[in-house]
């Protein structure tokens, strides 16, 4: 059930009492504007804490705030999109729709999805906020699918996301650095997209033929299209035929995780097995069975490495309110980030990425429920709690992994704002001190009990 209070639950967000900006700052701006001035998130946060206060304080006049002539023009609109989607957020947990509707309706007319960060993050989240009031009033709201993405889907995630290019080569020099010595080696991708990391890793083993004596890399990998498994296998294969290395490849194609069992891989007595799982386990978080049951699975292979990467957030709270605001905040970020690293308004990629990838998570975050919400993401504390409960044994990033992902990220356009750090044993990464994801590293030393 919604809790009324959108307010008290933008108050309890962490980040907030700390960073709270005042309206000295605000006005400070102004001849710096927008690229100079506040990000996105900082405009939400403000937003929130004069929200805040509008709550509290019936004395308090909102809308004489946004009109103080000293205030950036593109900060005011943003300030007035944010207030406009936490007012229409609120209505909606009071079931007060068309109040709400004509409130999303002003806030689309100041968004745009070739605007600013922050008019392009309110465009998506006042479609989104939309969506729900149409479920909502709907007698029969129509079930959310997951896109099944093609393989330029796939690519232009690796392209215009720096976060899903670290993820991928970090994770290669984690395998890298368990499989010393071995001889045969037996890659699983539980997810493969492109598969364009797997070139590094086989480059490197085969500049170790000689010294470690690499006889067989096999990879065995998982997904739902069948162009995509397909045309990653030939590019594969035909790089491996280049570095002179025997390399086999075979693909599992399935419908959905329901259908993954042991025998789909083949493992192998002597094997070292890798297991890489890029933002699979999260996506099953809808059905504990499921996610429980295809965990079990991976324990069955005995792997000598697992490497799972997920969304670094909160995004799975019951409650409509908690989960607006965590999204809020988290894509805030996220879309301050592709602004600094792909800063041509422009750039079609970057605006394919966002209306596909993006508006997919936060539409299903915001207006779906049940069965039908399956971008339910957690934290890495809670991760780290399953993992161990099952069976897994944490390990530790080697220090050419942490080298190669400051490395990778300091290629992008203001490079220094990216975020590296270690949560636990894990590495999360993220913009200005917000964390977006978490990767770590673990091994299987014992078959479940049962």
């Amino acid at each position: 059930m919604d809790n009324p209070n959108l307010s008290a639950q933008f108050g309890e967000f962490p980040s907030l009492p700390n960073t709270q900006i005042s309206h000295e700052l605000l006005v400070a701006t102004e001849e710096g504007g927008h690229e100079n001035g506040l990000s996105s998130e900082e405009i939400i946060k403000a937003a929130g804490t004069q929200y805040m206060d509008a709550c509290c304080n019936e004395g308090f006049n909102l809308n004489q705030f946004f009109a103080v002539p000293a205030l950036p023009r593109e900060i005011r609109n943003g300030l007035e999109m944010a207030h406009l989607l936490l007012c229409s957020a609120d209505m909606i947990s009071n079931r007060r729709y068309e109040e709400a509707s004509r409130m999303l309706s002003q806030c689309k007319k100041l968004s745009s999805q070739l605007g600013h960060p922050i008019q392009r993050l309110c465009y998506y989240f006042s479609e989104a906020l939309q969506e729900r009031i149409e479920r909502q009033i709907s007698s029969e709201p129509n079930k959310a699918k997951q896109i099944t993405p093609d393989y330029y889907l796939l690519a232009l995630c690796t392209t215009v996301s720096p976060y899903a290019k670290v993820l991928q080569f970090t994770g290669v020099q984690a395998i890298l650095d368990a499989v010393r010595g071995e001889k045969r080696i037996h890659v699983i991708d539980m997810g493969i997209r492109t598969g364009c990391q797997w070139t590094t890793l086989i480059q490197s083993l085969s500049h170790k033929i000689s010294s470690s004596s690499v006889r067989h890399l096999r990879m065995t990998a998982v997904g739902v299209n069948s162009d995509v498994l397909e045309d990653s296998g030939k590019r594969l294969t035909e790089f491996a035929k280049t570095m002179e290395i025997r390399f086999s490849y075979r693909s599992v194609r399935i419908s959905n995780m329901e259908e993954i069992h042991e025998g789909l891989f083949n493992v192998k007595a002597g094997e070292f097995v890798a297991v890489y799982a890029p933002i699979v386990f999260g996506r099953l978080l809808y059905d504990p069975i499921l996610l429980g049951n295809t965990v079990n699975v991976i324990m069955k292979l005995k792997p000598h490495i697992l490497v799972v990467s997920e969304v670094e957030a909160q995004h799975n709270s019951p409650s409509f309110p908690n989960r607006f605001i965590e999204a809020l905040f988290y894509y805030s970020a996220y879309f301050d980030c592709l602004e600094a690293v792909r800063h041509d308004r422009n750039d079609l990629k970057r605006v394919k990425y966002e209306e596909v990838c993006l508006q997919n998570e936060i539409r299903n975050i915001i207006a779906c429920e049940g069965e039908s919400r399956w971008a339910r993401h957690i934290m890495m504390d809670r991760w780290r709690c399953f993992f161990r409960m099952v069976g897994f044994i944490e390990m530790r990033f080697s220090y050419r992994a942490w080298y190669q992902a400051r490395l990778l990220l300091n290629e992008y356009n203001h490079g220094d704002n990216f975020t590296i750090e270690p949560n636990g044993s894990a590495m999360s990464v993220g913009w200005k001190g917000t964390r977006l994801y978490t990767q770590s590293v673990w091994s299987c030393k014992r078959m479940p009990k049962g």
